[in-house]
């Protein structure tokens, strides 16, 4: 792993987010930090008006600039004796454009951002720039909770439902995150409807199952099997007991009338794990 991207606004989740990262990078022997910004001119700026809404871009990239060297010198104050390369970059717009134009200039490997803990609006209408990155981006995400300090990480949980998940799990990916870590894959799967499950499980979840065993076989993982009507808490109490420090989702692609009635098990994860969420999709 070379460059690990962090967006930022320079909030307070996100410095937290930034820490993590360098610690994490640290531990995968990563080389260089990329600290991004975006930024977009307030809505209520009139648009017939080009001439001062040039000046305010300017003013806003300026500031933007400053925030961003201000957020680069303080992180790197915490890390005196880091080796890694701490480089900056803003960019106009929202942070998925702000991404697409720094992929265009160079390879993206790895994202790191925070998330705020979400009500229900925020998650079912709202959502987050996070969540947008993480569903929109093909490279792993690692969404790192507000109250999360990095702890080195020395157990992975693969949360798996099995449902032809030898066709969307990303093979490379996992190998690249046991071999940066050196950690220890768990395969979690976690049936949540009771009634439907109560009378063939778990000899459903093995039928399906083997396929799993056969993809992830290098890797050698312990597999474990549980049941719980709620799929976060399931997820949570099986990564606390075991001492997991990274949680793999694997989220998969629908399209999009079947997003509008399809609850993403990630999403509501994502906003209610305390654990940090690794995001990775299969390329296509």
């Amino acid at each position: 792993m070379n460059t690990i991207i962090i967006p930022t606004d320079f909030s307070t989740t996100a410095a937290n987010a930034a820490e993590f990262a360098l610690h994490f990078a640290q531990q995968v022997k990563a080389k260089r930090i990329l600290l991004f910004h975006a930024y977009e001119l307030p809505i209520a700026l009139d648009p017939l008006m080009p001439g001062v809404q040039m000046l305010e871009l300017d003013s806003y990239k300026n500031t933007a600039q400053d925030n961003i060297i201000h957020f680069q010198e303080n992180l790197a104050a915490k890390f005196p004796n880091t080796n890694l390369l701490i480089d900056t970059v803003v960019e106009y717009g929202s942070i998925s454009n702000g991404l697409e134009q720094i992929e265009k200039r160079e390879k993206i490997e790895f994202i790191i951002m925070g998330i705020t803990g979400g009500g229900a609006i925020e998650e079912t209408l709202i959502g987050s720039n996070t969540i947008s990155v993480a569903s929109s981006f093909d490279v792993p995400v690692l969404i790192i909770p507000p109250m999360a300090h990095f702890v080195k990480v020395e157990n992975i949980m693969l949360a798996c439902d099995f449902d032809h998940a030898d066709k969307y799990i990303p093979v490379d990916i996992i190998q690249q995150m046991i071999d940066d870590t050196k950690a220890k894959l768990l395969v979690f799967n976690l049936e949540v409807d009771m009634e439907e499950s109560k009378n063939n499980y778990p000899a459903k979840v093995m039928g399906e199952g083997f396929a799993v065993h056969s993809v992830l076989q290098d890797f050698k993982p312990e597999y474990f099997f549980s049941k719980s009507d709620e799929y976060v808490d399931g997820v949570n109490d099986f990564a606390d007991t075991h001492n997991v420090q990274m949680i793999i989702s694997m989220p998969k692609r629908h399209s999009f009338f079947e997003k509008l009635f399809i609850k993403s098990r990630t999403k509501k994860l994502a906003f209610h794990t305390h654990i940090p969420l690794l995001v990775i999709h299969k390329k296509e």
